[in-house]
């Protein structure tokens, strides 16, 4: 059964990759029939490009994504690039491209303006047919990045087909200004990598021989030596992961980003968010682990159960160590040292009578994370997904929470009905305390998360509305936010959505009011629009998170007593 799961997988992936890693698009048997179509594919065979310009703006060769039976494509470039400056190049043996009466040679052909469509007629002496191609820019402030993959050192279909991560492809990559670094690459993800578009890790390397690590700035003022290529293909909004990352990184648990507009050796991936791999914080004196859900078939990591908590059902609940830094290595630390310090800690917050928990957790940390749950209602809630990290071995040292990580599928945002197996889509609304619904449908005496645990300490909720109140304007700034990367990201958002569409099976249903279900009450009621646009997704994730810091706003208030289900009545006097 799993070899059948295995080369199901398999199968979903090459298809899937079919639409991504060339420049056409496949289609029915009976629309390949179009003379025109088949004219076409003989006249271009190979990519049609346009070669990188320094000039124009642009710093890599970007194919032309060709719809061959409708005599169709679309080019795909960066913000950056300056149209005027740009031709179409090819390499059909005579080709020419000609129009209005001019005949061009490959190299000479002039792209169209950004929104706009050039017609040409291809033709080699013997054949000819139309080709109409649209050119679409990203936004001008998002950094196109290039990878440029050797495929001599390693299959980028090999790479695609790996469900468990561990095949490599090996290149550079360029990302807007930077200098062009080699690295290592490969998939990352679960539901995800099922998708059309994938996410991706990669390592920097010093040279070509990929036995250094670099620690490189690929984001202003971040030096890393590995990072992510987030596809954020769940959120039709494509910011929802940003807007965390940026409250968290203000609150000191989150992680500095960037958008980036993606081409793998020439072919438009879509619109991705660049950060730092988030085990990459690691201390060399600590570690840094995280609470989570079962491992991909087939990987293989440290890890061990979570003492005395409830699994969930499929095995939720590992304790995954991530890393360890080289220092804390060199002493001793290992995976059994970690569990039984971790045991120990435990212990101290399963013990309600107690205040020894603060002795291991950091409060504050802590907190922030409580409210990163609460104020994004994230789903992944229930996978785990939770970082921790302890930055030495000594008495003193703590157990930190963040960075926090995953949250495209929050702040409002549902999984697609078929992917949750309802009737319906799940929607949240904006009021009342997530934490308390972690693992509602799991029965027995154990607890079933950190959070909730600690939650049951009326000191820790007192810190939480502490902490709430120390950066509500950043709380209450997410709209502003959202506001702010509308602007940035609104050009390269469509060029996203023209390559995979607004609603994908795993995207939001269309919002209506037949397919709502807790809406909200009073001033908290959402008032969604039918997603109809890019714009529609924006106005709900705007509305949502509206009405959620509202509530939080009004139920964290000084001298607010805190009711929750699992911690009771709390006074915050």
């Amino acid at each position: 059964m799993k070899r059948i799961g295995k080369l199901f997988l398999a199968l979903s992936m090459a298809l899937t990759m079919v639409a991504t890693l060339f420049s056409f698009t496949a289609f029915a048997a009976e629309d390949k029939k179009s003379s025109n179509g088949l004219t076409l594919e003989k006249l271009l065979p190979k990519a049609l490009y346009v070669e990188k310009t320094k000039s124009a703006g642009l710093r890599g060769d970007v194919k032309v994504t060709v719809d061959f039976p409708a005599g169709g494509g679309v080019l795909y470039l960066p913000g950056s690039a300056d149209t005027a400056k740009l031709c179409f190049s090819w390499s059909g043996k005579n080709v020419t491209f000609s129009k209005d009466g001019k005949t061009y040679k490959s190299g000479k052909a002039p792209v169209a303006k950004s929104g706009k469509k050039v017609t040409y007629l291809v033709s080699n002496g013997t054949l000819s047919a139309p080709l109409t191609i649209k050119t679409m820019k990203g936004s001008s402030k998002v950094d196109a990045a290039f990878l440029e993959l050797d495929e001599s050192k390693g299959s980028i279909l090999n790479m695609q087909l790996d469900p468990d991560h561990e095949t490599d492809a090996f290149g550079q990559i360029k990302v807007g200004d930077h200098k062009k670094k080699y690295i290592k690459i490969h998939g990352r993800g679960s539901s995800t990598w099922l998708m059309p578009k994938k996410p991706y890790n990669f390592t920097v390397y010093d040279d070509e021989t990929y036995t250094t690590k670099d620690k490189t700035e690929l984001i202003d003022g971040v030096k890393k030596k590995k990072w992510t290529l987030l596809a954020n293909f769940y959120d039709n909004a494509l910011m929802r992961n940003k807007i965390a990352q940026d409250l968290a990184y203000d609150m000191g648990i989150g992680l500095q980003t960037k958008f980036v507009d993606l081409w793998m050796n020439g072919t438009y991936l879509g619109n991705y968010l660049l950060t730092p791999k988030k085990d990459s914080y690691c201390d060399d004196n600590g570690f840094i682990i995280e609470n989570d859900h079962h491992l991909p078939e087939g990987e293989t990591a440290d890890l061990f159960d979570f003492p005395n908590i409830h699994t969930m059902p499929g095995k939720h609940n590992y304790l995954i160590v991530d890393d360890i830094g080289d220092n804390a290595k060199a002493a001793g630390v290992n995976t059994k040292t970690i569990e039984k310090w971790f045991t120990k800690a435990w212990d101290t917050v399963l013990d309600k009578d107690s205040e020894a928990y603060q002795q291991y957790f950091d409060l504050d940390s802590w907190a922030k994370m409580y409210l990163m749950l609460e104020v994004s209602k994230t789903y992944d809630c229930y996978s785990g997904n939770i970082i921790m990290h302890r930055d030495g071995m000594s008495k003193k040292d703590k157990l930190y929470a963040g960075p926090v990580w995953d949250y495209d599928i929050a702040f409002g945002r549902t999984l697609h009905k078929f992917l949750v197996g309802v009737s319906e889509p799940v929607q949240l609304n904006a009021e009342g305390w997530y934490n308390d619904s972690i693992g509602y449908f799991v029965t027995g005496d154990e607890p079933v998360s950190i959070l909730q645990e600690l939650g049951k300490h009326p000191s820790f909720m007192r810190h939480v509305a502490k902490v709430y109140n120390q950066y509500k304007s950043s709380f209450e700034g997410i709209d502003a936010n959202i506001v702010k990367q509308e602007k940035l990201l609104r050009q390269s958002a469509y060029m996203n959505n023209d390559l995979f569409g607004t609603n994908s099976l795993s995207a939001e249903y269309v919002v209506a009011p037949n397919t709502m279900k807790a809406l909200g009450t009073g001033k908290y009621k959402l008032n969604y629009k039918v997603t109809l646009t890019w714009d529609d997704y924006i106005h709900n994730l705007r509305e949502y998170c509206r009405k959620r810091t509202m509530w939080l706003s009004d139920h964290l208030a000084p001298g607010v007593d805190i009711t929750t289900y699992h911690g009771g009545t709390v006074s915050t006097k």
